[in-house]
């Protein structure tokens, strides 16, 4: 069993280690909260390769590897770079948002005074329960 400490490389030979026989391949996910530690393992019943972590930060990676991972899968041929796409700005133009008299019209509660009577009834149905058992 072999430990790669570097995340990039974790993810090219995982993926590429599933390509090269994608019916043996396998891919495991193991957490361990008593030690606070997370190991990933891909296995083809020859090779294996893992990575183990501490740091709560690679979760976000875990959720772009697991993407990746699913794209191979599915037959993707560059699953890396479709799972973590490069974030596009976002556009300046776009039009500011100003309420309108159409999102008033569509929300008629917020049209007139508000009821005296709603309120209470409101306010009575959040009645707490009392617990059963020794006291």
């Amino acid at each position: 069993m072999v430990y790669i400490k570097d995340w990039p490389e974790f993810q090219q030979r995982s993926i590429k280690l599933y390509r090269h026989n994608p019916h043996k391949a396998r891919y495991l996910v193991k957490s361990r909260a008593s030690t606070c530690s997370l190991t990933l393992k891909v296995t083809d019943d020859t090779t294996t390769l893992k990575y183990r972590t501490r740091s709560s930060a690679i979760l976000g990676r875990l959720e772009i590897f697991n993407k990746a991972m699913m794209l191979a899968m599915a037959g993707s041929e560059q699953p890396l770079q479709e799972a973590n796409p490069e974030p596009q700005p976002a556009p300046a133009a776009a039009a500011p948002s100003q309420p309108t008299a159409a999102a008033s019209a569509t929300n008629p509660a917020s049209n007139g005074p508000t009821s005296a009577t709603s309120q209470p009834a409101a306010a009575s149905d959040k009645k707490k329960k009392k617990k059963k058992g020794k006291k």
